[in-house]
């Protein structure tokens, strides 16, 4: 059985030809590229994509939930069950609202964050009820149908809301942001950055 020099901690030929291109390649990059703040740009980056990410779920989740809806209303048209359609919005909007207040009565921190986790429980409580009318008779299915979609409406116009309150807060910080990304840019390209 050979042993070779380099399973005792003598470094290869291989390594020692990576070590140079490595030390060829970092004196061959512009200072301005060495000292630019990579962390920071990646992590902008992240928040970025994270953005994207979710408004793209959430634009999914709404078209999902309109075509769901107007497949429930063709349902109760087919079956002449046309009086559930208003019927059950008016539940499933009301039982929202019910469940919004109790919601802030029990969890007073939910206020500061947006109720945010609540909404998402909210929302999970009427996409189960949805799930669970499909299983149950024809004659009690468009109603619950219907519950489910108002309630599923009402927490898209709550979320909607608390974004808007949310995003008016934020305008003067968004600025500060645009601002820092074009520092960045600038100091990555190596052009003077002119205070203002």
């Amino acid at each position: 059985m050979k042993v070779t020099k380099a399973h005792f901690g003598e470094p290869s030929k291989v390594k020692l030809q990576l070590n140079i291109v490595k030390e060829s390649w970092l004196h061959a990059i512009p200072d301005s590229v060495k000292e630019f703040p990579w962390r920071k740009a990646e992590d902008l980056l992240l928040k970025q994509l994270l953005l994207v990410g979710q408004k793209a779920f959430k634009w999914s989740l709404i078209i999902l939930f309109l075509f769901s809806f107007l497949s429930d209303v063709m349902y109760s048209i087919s079956r002449n069950w046309e009086l559930m359609i208003p019927l059950g919005l008016l539940v499933g909007c009301l039982m929202m609202d019910c469940l919004k207040e109790i919601s802030m009565e029990v969890f007073q921190a939910s206020e500061k964050r947006g109720l945010s986790l609540p909404l998402l429980g909210f929302s999970c409580c009427f996409i189960l009820v949805k799930v669970i009318s499909t299983y149950l008779t024809p004659s009690t299915q468009p109603f619950l149908l219907h519950v489910a979609n108002g309630g599923l409406m009402q927490v898209l116009w709550i979320w909607g809301d608390s974004l808007k309150e949310n995003n008016q807060g934020k305008l003067g910080s968004t600025y500060s942001v645009a601002y820092q990304k074009t520092l960045l840019v600038k100091k990555a390209f190596g052009i003077a950055i002119e205070r203002q």
